[in-house]
C-alpha cells in the first residue's frame, strides 16, 4: 500500500511537473523563430507575397509577451494593382499566451509607430483586406490599449465611387484620425475622434463627413474602443439626394431630391436597429421611422416602418431623373400610366418587410393618402394591402413584381377603386355619377408603363345613378334636334355606364361599352391600345324617343387618353347633312327606340 502511495505521489508529481515545464515554455517561447511560419500563413491569408524583418521578445519571461515586429509588407493581390496593401515600420502587440491553448488569439496592446495601408474595394465586390471574407467581422474590442503615429490609411472603393486618405493617430491625448477623401468624385473631409485608449470600458466618440454635397454629424459610443460591431450612434445627414448619402451606408438607396435626416442607430452584430428617422426629401417630409436591419453573408434582412407626413413622388427622383422623364414626355406626349422602374435585379440579396404609411400625397390630384406594406423575398416584391385614400373613395388590392429567375420582372396588378365618382377624376366635367373600377393585368418590364403596355387581362368601369346635361344625354343619343333645342340647364339621368377592356399582350377590346341615360343610349367598340394608351373608338347611339334629326353614322374617338380627339361624321355640320336627316324624318324613316339596360346585369360583366 505505501508502495502505491509512493507512485501515485511520483504520477502526480511528474504530471505537475510536466505541466509547469509547459507553462515555462509558453512563458518563455522565442516567438521570433515563428518568423517565416507567419509570413507563409499570412500570405496564404490574403494571397500575395509577404515579408517579415524581425520579430523580437521584450520580456524574457512572461505570460502576456509583448512581442516587435519591424519592416512588415504584405503585397496588393494582382487584382488590386501595384504596391503594398499593408507596410508598417514597427508594430509592438502585447497578447496573453494561456488562451492560445483554446485557439484564441486575445490581443490586448499594439503600438504602430509609422507606415501605410491601401485598401481597395473592386467593382466586383472584392476587398484586398478580407479576400476570403473572414475579416469582414473583424473589431478591436479586445484591445485596452493603442498608439499609433505616423500611420496613413488609404481607401479606394469601386462599387460606391468613394475614396479617402486619412492619418491616424492615437495617444495619451485621445484618438485622433483625419483627412480628405471623395464621394462620387466630390470632394469630402472625413474626421474621426474619442479619448485616449487607454481600458476595455465603453468609448465614446464623434465622427464627421464634410463635403459641398453631403455633411454626417456622429455622436455616438462605442461598447469598447473601437468595437464598431456593438455601439449606439445619434446621427445627423445632409445630402444632395440619399443616393449620395448612400454611398457611405450602402443600404441601396435610390436618388432623390435633396434630404435633411436625424435617427438613433444601434448596432449588435449582426443587427443595425433604427430608430426616431425623421426628416425631409425635397418638400416631402418624414414624420418618423425605424427599421431592423440584419445582415448575414450576402443577405440583408430589413424589417421596420415608414410615416410621412407630407410625400411627393416627385422628390423620390433627382433632377437628372426629373428633366429625363420630361423629355420622354415631350417625345412621347403625357401619358396616364407612370414610367417608374421596377427592376428588382439589383435588389437580389435584400429581403423584409417594411409598412408604409402616407397622411397627404402631394402633386396627386384627388389621391390624399396612402398605406400599405412591402415585403421582398428573393426578387419577389409584394405592395399589399395597398390602401390609396382619394377626396372620394379608395383604391385597395396588391402589386407583386417577380424577378425570381427573370432578366425582365412580370407585374402582377389586382385593384379595385371603391365609394368614388367621376367627379373625383374629372374635376369640373358636368357629368357625375358613383364609380367603380376593377383592373386585373399581368405584365412583363422594367417600369409599369412597360409592364401595362404588355399585358394580359381585363379593365373594367361602372357607373350608376349619376346625372349629366340633357343637352350631353342627347347628343350621345344621336339625337341632334334634342341636342341643340334642349335648354343648357336641363338635367338627365345617367342611368348605367359600363365599359370593360380584355387586355391581350396590351391590346385592349371594348366588350362591352354602353352608356344608358333617360334619354338615350350609346354603345361603343374598338380598341384601346395600352402601349401608347392610344384610341380607336366608335360610339353609335340610340334614342329613346322619337326625334326629328338623327345621326346616322358613328362618332369616331381617336388621339390618346389624355387628349382624345372626338371627331364628327363629316358633314353632320353641313346644311346638307342637316337636310338629310330631315329628308328621312319626314320620309318616316324612324330609328328604332332603345329602352333600358339591365344595369345590374351590365355592373356585373364589366366587374366580374
Amino acid at each position: 500500500m505505501a508502495w502505491l502511495s509512493r507512485n501515485w505521489r511520483y504520477f502526480v508529481g511528474g504530471i505537475v511537473g510536466l505541466a509547469l515545464l509547459i507553462l515555462l515554455v509558453l512563458a518563455a517561447f522565442p516567438w521570433g523563430v515563428l518568423r517565416d511560419r507567419v509570413s507563409v500563413k499570412l500570405a496564404e491569408r490574403f494571397g500575395s507575397d509577404v515579408s517579415i524583418g524581425t520579430i523580437e521578445r521584450v520580456e524574457p519571461l512572461s505570460f502576456s509577451p509583448t512581442l516587435i515586429v519591424r519592416d512588415l509588407r504584405i503585397a496588393q493581390p494582382n487584382w488590386a494593382g501595384t504596391g503594398d496593401l499593408v507596410h508598417l515600420d514597427r508594430i509592438d502587440f502585447r497578447f496573453r499566451v494561456l488562451p492560445l491553448l483554446r485557439g484564441k488569439f486575445d490581443l490586448t496592446a499594439l503600438a504602430v509607430d509609422g507606415g501605410r495601408v491601401a485598401m481597395v474595394r473592386s467593382r466586383d465586390g472584392r476587398k484586398n483586406w478580407a479576400p476570403d471574407k473572414r475579416g469582414d467581422k473583424g473589431s478591436a474590442s479586445a484591445i485596452t490599449s493603442l498608439t499609433v503615429r505616423n500611420l496613413v490609411i488609404d481607401y479606394r472603393d469601386a462599387v460606391q465611387n468613394r475614396r479617402f486618405a486619412v492619418t491616424v493617430a492615437s495617444d495619451a491625448q485621445g484618438f485622433r484620425a483625419g483627412g480628405n477623401g471623395a464621394i462620387d468624385n466630390r470632394p469630402v473631409t472625413v474626421a474621426l475622434s474619442g479619448p485616449a485608449i487607454a481600458g476595455d470600458g465603453a468609448w465614446p466618440f464623434t465622427a464627421r463627413v464634410n463635403g459641398p454635397t453631403i455633411t454626417v454629424d456622429a455622436k455616438g459610443t462605442m461598447a469598447s474602443p473601437l468595437n464598431t460591431r456593438q455601439m449606439t450612434v445619434d446621427l445627423t445627414a445632409r445630402a444632395d439626394n440619399l443616393k449620395t448619402l448612400d454611398a457611405l451606408i450602402e443600404a441601396g438607396l435610390f436618388g432623390t431630391q435633396p434630404v435633411a435626416l436625424t435617427a438613433r442607430v444601434r448596432h449588435d452584430d449582426p443587427s443595425w436597429v433604427i430608430e426616431k428617422l425623421s426628416g425631409t426629401i425635397g418638400r416631402s417630409r418624414l414624420a418618423g421611422a425605424n427599421a431592423t436591419v440584419t445582415k448575414a453573408d450576402e443577405k440583408t434582412g430589413i424589417d421596420g416602418r415608414l410615416h410621412f407626413a407630407t410625400l411627393s413622388f416627385d422628390d423620390l427622383e433627382t433632377d437628372q431623373g426629373r428633366a429625363e422623364a420630361a423629355a420622354i414626355e415631350r417625345r412621347i406626349g403625357p401619358r396616364v400610366v407612370p414610367g417608374t422602374r421596377i427592376n428588382l435585379a439589383k435588389m437580389g440579396n435584400l429581403d423584409g418587410r417594411l409598412a408604409v404609411r402616407v397622411d397627404r400625397l402631394l402633386d396627386m390630384a384627388g389621391l390624399r393618402s396612402l398605406d400599405t406594406v412591402l415585403a421582398i423575398d428573393d426578387r419577389r416584391l409584394t405592395v399589399a394591402p395597398l390602401t390609396v385614400r382619394l377626396a372620394q373613395g379608395r383604391i385597395t388590392g396588391q402589386v407583386v413584381v417577380d424577378q425570381r429567375g427573370r432578366s425582365t420582372p412580370k407585374a402582377t396588378f389586382d385593384l379595385r377603386l371603391k365609394d368614388s365618382r367621376i367627379s373625383t377624376f374629372a374635376g369640373g366635367a358636368p357629368i357625375d355619377a358613383p364609380l367603380r373600377v376593377r383592373l386585373r393585368l399581368v405584365g412583363s418590364g422594367d417600369t409599369i408603363r412597360q409592364a401595362i403596355g404588355r399585358s394580359n387581362g381585363t379593365i373594367g368601369f361602372a357607373a350608376t345613378g349619376g346625372v349629366l346635361p340633357a343637352k350631353m344625354a342627347s347628343m350621345l343619343g344621336a339625337d341632334v334636334a334634342r341636342g341643340v333645342l334642349t335648354d343648357d340647364d336641363a338635367q338627365a339621368r345617367l342611368r348605367c355606364l359600363g365599359l370593360r377592356l380584355d387586355v391581350t399582350n396590351g391590346l385592349g377590346r371594348i366588350d362591352p361599352l354602353l352608356i344608358d341615360t333617360s334619354r338615350a343610349q350609346t354603345q361603343g367598340q374598338g380598341v384601346v391600345r395600352l402601349s401608347d394608351e392610344s384610341l380607336s373608338i366608335a360610339l353609335t347611339g340610340t334614342p329613346k324617343q322619337r326625334t326629328l334629326l338623327h345621326l346616322d353614322r358613328p362618332v369616331r374617338i381617336t388621339g390618346r387618353l389624355q387628349s382624345p380627339d372626338v371627331q364628327i361624321p363629316p358633314g353632320v355640320k353641313s346644311a346638307g347633312g342637316i337636310l338629310r336627316m330631315l329628308g328621312r324624318a319626314i320620309k318616316g324613316d324612324d330609328t328604332p327606340r332603345a329602352g333600358n339596360a339591365d344595369c345590374g346585369a351590365l355592373v356585373r360583366r364589366v366587374l366580374g
